[in-house]
């Protein structure tokens, strides 16, 4: 039985109360007459809805109270009151039921935050999911031209999910009861699929795709007023710290907010235990090596590509480590539409470099997890997966620029996740200083890495989307039944 057949039926049930409340004052007869035919109106409705629905049904007590309170109906009083309110209570324990869930998933680099939200539904009869691919669009200005880059790509066969294109799902159609986005920006997104146009139809849960750690000046908007914050049934939030923010600046307050720990971190606290095995292409440059993970921003004149010769000098000198180089997806579209072509050609002209070491991964991945498996450390321009990396308690080091040197001020705290876990480079010593510690074994973090991950993240446990699935469900009967089922 679909969950909001069930809801159906105890909303009729609860008129049917409201109605034999008002019998009991005893109105004009006109009145009563009409609210006794249309009550025997609804009992019919009720009676046929379960009967049609009879394999759902876990005994015939539901069918059985019913005949007990049929003929009821015509008397009234007590009785008949505490027999419906009774008969609301019991219903939802009484049928098996699913919750329809639609995911709007989009690029293959996002679907972690969906990833175990998904697996548990796919895996409980309660639910009942379906994923339906969505196409993301990149706008661009240059010389006061706008370009757009539509990117729709079917990531998900190499994962065993099937799913739906987005011209094949029809949300009013479906009636989902919940429907879920990860993706924040309508400035990216078709209008069919902004917040507020899903939230016509459905109940609207964000699962936020990154996990922040400092906190910014642009986090007010970004963290809590898009219009996603405004009209999300729910928003899962990353620990007590989160939600604090959140209502400090959110529009209704922080209401609307779930703290279960983000689910996009579990699949990355599973690699702790279930390391995977690297793409078959990675084989010979990774097996045997000290490996590091090298993490560009999309900036290029504001990332650490200014290093690039320097930083495949040392690997080319270093043939017992492996470089992994993962640009940020959107490097390729902003330097070929925001710097001259030589600086495009340049990036360019750095991707056959690595391609072409023999201790080196060009990283086209859809997912961060091979890279972070196979990684030692990591090496990284202010990025979401600077967070990320944190619940795998490996080193970190963070290349600093002229644009984000002042992010923060530690003697405020101002952040989500205290950043004394990571080490700092300001220049390319500091970077080769890191390179050689990780090489020889020396990890100068390890302590306070392990205390500010169980401090500020302590729902990292691999069990968010459980948990937030379990607490949707919960609210959701706090809202249609008053109590959980």
């Amino acid at each position: 039985m679909r969950y909001s057949v069930l809801v159906y039926i105890t909303k009729m049930i609860q008129t049917l109360l409201e109605a034999a409340q008002y019998l009991r004052a005893e109105p004009e007869d006109g009145l009563r007459a009409e609210l006794l035919d249309n009550g025997r109106q609804m009992l019919s409705q009720i009676r046929e809805v379960l009967a049609g629905h009879g394999e759902y049904l876990r005994s015939n007590a539901p069918l059985e109270r019913l005949a007990e309170i049929e003929p009821l109906w015509e008397t009234g009083g007590e009785e008949l009151e505490a027999r419906l309110e009774r008969f609301a209570q019991e219903l939802p324990e009484q049928v098996s039921y699913q919750v329809r869930a639609v995911f709007f998933a989009e690029l293959g680099e996002k679907w972690d935050a969906m990833e175990s939200v998904y697996e548990y539904m796919r895996d409980d009869p309660r639910f009942d999911p379906v994923v339906v691919r969505t196409p993301v669009g990149r706008v661009v200005e240059r010389d006061g031209k706008r370009e757009q880059e539509i990117i729709y790509k079917d990531f998900l066969p190499p994962l065993g999910i099937p799913s739906l294109g987005y011209d094949q799902y029809d949300i009013e159609e479906d009636c989902p009861e919940l429907a879920f986005i990860s993706q924040p920006y309508e400035s990216c997104t078709l209008e069919q699929f902004w917040p507020e146009n899903i939230a016509k139809h459905t109940r609207l849960v964000y699962l936020p795709y990154f996990l922040p750690f400092l906190i910014l000046e642009e986090h007010k908007q970004t963290l809590c007023q898009l219009p996603v914050y405004r009209y999300a049934w729910k928003v899962l939030g990353a620990s007590d710290r989160h939600f604090r923010f959140y209502s400090r600046y959110a529009s209704n307050n922080g209401g609307n907010m779930l703290v279960t720990g983000l689910p996009k971190l579990d699949p990355i606290v599973k690699l702790r235990d279930q390391k995977i095995i690297p793409p078959k292409s990675w084989l010979t440059a990774v097996k045997g090596r000290k490996v590091f993970l090298w993490n560009t921003w999309y900036d290029y004149q504001c990332s650490s590509l200014t290093y690039f010769e320097m930083v495949i000098k040392w690997f080319q000198s270093h043939e017992d480590c492996a470089l992994i180089w993962r640009p940020h997806p959107m490097t390729d579209t902003v330097t070929k539409l925001y710097y001259p072509r030589e600086t495009y050609a340049e990036f360019q002209r750095y991707i056959k470099m690595v391609k072409g070491l023999p201790n080196a991964v060009y990283d086209e991945e859809p997912s961060c997890n091979a890279a972070f498996s196979c990684s030692a450390a990591q090496v990284s321009d202010y990025s979401s997966l600077m967070g990320q990396y944190l619940p795998l308690d490996k080193p970190l080091l963070w290349v600093k620029n002229d644009r984000h040197a002042g992010m923060y001020d530690r003697s405020e705290g101002n952040y989500f996740i205290d950043p004394d876990w990571m080490e700092e480079a300001t220049q390319a010593d500091d970077i080769f200083q890191f390179l050689e510690r990780i090489r020889n074994g020396v990890d100068e973090k390890a302590a306070i890495r392990k205390k500010v991950l169980q401090e500020n993240i302590p729902l990292t446990d691999g069990h968010c989307g459980a948990r937030a699935c379990e607490m949707l469900l919960s609210a959701m009967c706090n809202e249609d039944f008053g109590a959980t089922i």
